[in-house]
């Protein structure tokens, strides 16, 4: 089944309607130790973390995420992103590195977290490097 968790990963982190998809009715995206300007820390429910990230997303200009590396660990997937893009009003560049754990249950996203860096994401999932 990780496998296949890694593969469900790739897709969404390719394909923002893919990843919307994969939503479940009540995943959660926890923002705590990765905080965004203008998001809250925390959402509940499909629809919320729909409407945010979109919110997100339009933010930038030539926005693009490559996803550089993937961790099974089982339910859950660490993936370590590349994030690109330049504010539309400031034209503010962002060129960051950083980590997500998306956590599954029958195919659908349960819980969608993002932390500052690849250490803090393994730790989570209870890998030590």
């Amino acid at each position: 089944m990780s496998e296949e968790n890694v593969e469900l990963v790739r897709r969404g982190t390719e394909n923002t309607q893919e990843f919307w998809a994969m939503l479940d009715e009540y995943v959660v995206w926890d923002l705590r130790d990765r905080p965004i300007l203008d998001l809250e820390h925390i959402y509940f429910g499909r629809e919320a973390v729909i409407e945010a990230s979109r919110y997100y997303w339009v933010t930038w200009d030539g926005y693009a995420l490559e996803a550089e590396e993937f961790i099974d660990v089982g339910s859950s997937v660490v993936v370590v992103v590349h994030e690109r893009a330049r504010g539309k009003g400031s034209g503010a560049p962002i060129d960051e590195r950083w980590a997500q754990v998306w956590t599954f249950s029958r195919r659908r996203i349960v819980r969608w977290e993002c932390f500052a860096t690849r250490a803090a994401a393994l730790e989570a999932v209870g890998v030590r490097e």
